[in-house]
């Protein structure tokens, strides 16, 4: 009797001993990790003290964390892979907290591939099980964040504040203060959404409490970096909140938040998407203000800070583009408007390709894994079949030796027929294989193909800068020709003609030279200038860079030595050439 009562203690230590994410500190300090950013940190916590573990369970929430890492990597390949070991060992354990676990980490993948009915499913069943455990606060105000975010995406979605409200409950009950001050915070976004939307001012007095109660809880976070970036959420909300008021008096509130957000971000490379975010809401704060030159300031450093930090989303920037042209447009300067409405269009095109491109990527890595799970789930019900047949075929020899050939001779080809179907399944792996090694080849010819297009144009170039010129010099002979015929004046027609041929026959041999000028000479001529060349410029580049003094050119350009001059002084200026370097010198030397 004493013996059973220790095992069912012992069974039901084991069970509470897997459920108790709430005192499961090294957890938690992975989510305190990938909350502030410190991935590296994140990831060798979760090798050395969740992978390595000998304990099954801290294996599969080792693997479903690594998968949040993999996902701020945005290496799909990685994540998935991640989950299907998590799922292997749990299938191993057969417990329902480990399910459980598997689901909370499936249910973030599916929602980020918009499989709405399955975030559904497996967000609800995970919370379902977790709720049955104690100390499992922790897990659940994730979940229930989860589905509030979810929900809150949906406009048909009408009681959305419960989840927000039994998220808060449950980060209050694991007693974490990250978690508090996050569900805080977002509670307080809530009210100023309904505020927006109803305006009604109860809201917004809800939304100054939960948001002064995040900062509570930021400040009582030991993690500094975390705490950090707590409160300048804190500043960012509460200084938004601030502006949606509109009232005369705000502003003085609102730069005073966001110049608090200042102090705390300026110099941090950590923090530089904030710091991003800040300039473009205090350039925000200007233009509504009036004062334009300040919002294009601000807007311009936001845009500095943004534009290459890839923690700044797409749609955030675009919104900052957008910020720049509008102030352009206001202050009537519309080529720089143009510029930045182009950028903000080139920046949505390679946003909606990238995202295109991930989307693909994730869909193709999941219906493989489907793929592949059905196909085990096919393979572990036959070989279940197999077994339980294995089993009943020894029963049957037992009672009857005579039908042991028969029933031997069954399973030898069951087994035969299995193993065809998974040559089968190599041969096909082969094939796929193949596809994409043509499918690579293909890449590398279409590449070839443009590569020779570029040279093809650039020929094409040089020959339009030729003709150019040759057309250029019979204008000026048609020119002179008409002159002298207005003026009445004796025309050696036939002499004028034999000049023309002569000068013809200098031009067929500039032609040939300038054909044969550098193929990237312009391009590299036109990157070393500190101003932009005009054609005329380019010309005279291409004059100088063949060794022609000024005779020549002017001979060719049917302009006066006095105007070559002219010309080669303001070509030096615009390239930015010292008074000391002597401009034929620094052309012929770009390709010596």
């Amino acid at each position: 009797m004493k013996r059973k009562i220790w095992l069912l203690l012992f069974f039901l230590f084991i069970q509470i001993g897997k459920a108790q994410s709430d005192l499961d500190k090294d957890q938690q300090l992975v989510y305190t990790y990938l909350y502030s950013k410190e991935y590296d940190q994140a990831k060798d916590l979760l090798e050395n003290k969740f992978i390595k573990n000998n304990d099954l369970n801290k294996q599969i929430i080792g693997y479903i964390y690594m998968a949040d890492y993999y996902n701020v990597k945005n290496d799909e390949a990685k994540k998935s892979e991640a989950l299907e070991k998590a799922k292997n060992i749990a299938r191993k354990t057969k417990s329902s907290i480990d399910n459980a676990y598997v689901k909370f980490g499936y249910a973030r993948y599916y929602e980020k591939l918009n499989k709405n009915d399955l975030f559904i499913k497996y967000i609800n069943e995970s919370i379902k099980e977790f709720s049955k455990h104690s100390n499992e606060h922790f897990v659940l105000t994730q979940l229930y964040f989860l589905r509030f975010n979810f929900k809150s995406k949906n406009p048909l979605e009408k009681d959305i504040r419960k989840d927000a409200i039994l998220a808060n409950q449950h980060a209050i009950k694991s007693k974490n203060n990250i978690l508090i001050n996050f569900t805080y915070s977002n509670l307080g976004y809530f009210y100023k959404q309904k505020y927006n939307q109803t305006n009604k001012i109860e809201y917004i007095d809800s939304a100054k409490y939960n948001y002064q109660q995040s900062l509570v809880y930021a400040e009582k976070i030991q993690n500094p970096i975390a705490k950090k970036r707590s409160t300048i959420v804190y500043y960012l909300n509460y200084g938004s909140l601030v502006t949606t008021l509109n009232h005369q008096n705000t502003f003085d509130e609102t730069m005073k938040n966001y110049h608090t957000i200042l102090k705390l971000t300026e110099n941090d490379p950590k923090f530089n998407e904030i710091t991003a975010f800040t300039y473009n809401n205090i350039g925000s704060a200007y233009e509504n203000k009036g004062e334009i030159d300040s919002a294009e300031k601000y807007y311009l450093k936001s845009y500095t800070l943004a534009k290459d930090n890839k923690d700044v989303f797409p749609q955030v920037k675009t919104i900052i583009l957008g910020n720049i042209a509008r102030i352009y447009e206001t202050k009537n300067d519309l080529s720089k408007a143009l510029e930045y409405e182009r950028k903000a269009k080139q920046l949505i095109i390679e946003s909606n390709q990238e995202q295109f491109d991930n989307n693909t990527k994730s869909l193709e890595i999941f219906y493989n894994t489907e793929k592949k799970n059905q196909q085990i789930k096919q393979l572990e019900e036959k070989n279940n079949i197999y077994s339980k047949q294995k089993f009943l075929y020894i029963g049957i020899i037992l009672l009857a030796i005579a039908g042991i050939f028969f029933l031997s001779y069954m399973l030898y080809y069951k087994l035969k027929s299995n193993k065809q179907k998974t040559d089968l399944l190599q041969a096909e792996r082969h094939e796929a294989e193949l596809n994409l090694q043509l499918e690579k080849e293909e890449k590398a010819r279409i590449k070839a193909e443009q590569e020779l297009l570029e040279l093809q144009q650039e020929q094409l170039n040089k020959q339009a800068l030729a003709a150019s010129l040759q057309l250029k010099q019979k204008n000026s002979f048609l020119n002179d020709l008409k002159e002298k015929v207005k003026e009445k004046a004796t025309i050696n027609l036939e002499r004028i003609l034999k000049d023309e041929r002569l000068m013809d026959d200098d031009f067929n041999k500039i032609q040939n030279i300038i054909k044969d000028v550098h193929p990237s000479f312009f391009n590299k001529l036109i990157d070393v200038s500190k101003n932009k060349l005009t054609n005329q410029d380019l010309k005279y580049a291409a004059y100088l860079y063949l060794n022609m003094d000024n005779m020549q050119i002017a001979n060719v350009m049917k302009v006066e030595t006095k105007t070559v001059r002219m010309a080669k002084y303001r070509l030096k200026q615009k390239i930015g050439l010292e008074k000391n370097i002597d401009l034929q010198s620094f052309i012929q030397s770009l390709f010596a």
